[in-house]
């Protein structure tokens, strides 16, 4: 296997893995923000006293409301964080193939996707509450009226 069939897979690994946080991102933040909203994932690098790191953030560019965006005002490029990741520490391993920067970035994205899967436990819990309740009010028969 030559290196170019390495960079080519290891790119498409990265883009599986953010592909997985938006979707989840999608089921879990989509009703908070009005249809149209774009969510997608950036990192950034950091050097600090304990040595280089790296940060993931799950972000979302709001679409504006119908009214905002008739009146041609509706053209932003500001957006909001969603999420972040812990900050992933470069550690020496003189046993890694892959270069330094992208197993941190790799190791940060896996840490933005088993935040989003608590947040969607969390998430599953209410609805299924929420139906719960909804299901009870249904079939409630008493003749107290």
């Amino acid at each position: 296997m030559d290196g170019k069939m390495g960079e080519y897979s290891q790119v498409m690994h990265e883009e599986a893995l953010v592909s997985r946080i938006l979707s989840q991102a999608r089921a879990i933040y989509g009703p908070k923000y009005p249809h149209g909203s774009t969510f997608d994932v950036i990192y950034s690098s950091e050097s600090m006293h304990d040595g280089d790191g790296v940060v993931s953030w799950l972000i979302v560019y709001p679409q504006p409301d119908a009214a905002v965006w008739k009146t041609g005002k509706a053209v932003s490029n500001d957006w909001i964080p969603v999420l972040k990741s812990e900050r992933i520490v470069k550690q020496q391993n003189p046993y890694a193939f892959l270069p330094m920067a992208t197993l941190l970035v790799e190791r940060s994205y896996r840490n933005l996707i088993e935040k989003l899967r608590v947040r969607m436990v969390e998430t599953m819990a209410t609805m299924e509450k929420t139906e719960e309740a909804e299901k009870l009010t249904k079939d409630d028969t008493s003749t107290d009226k």
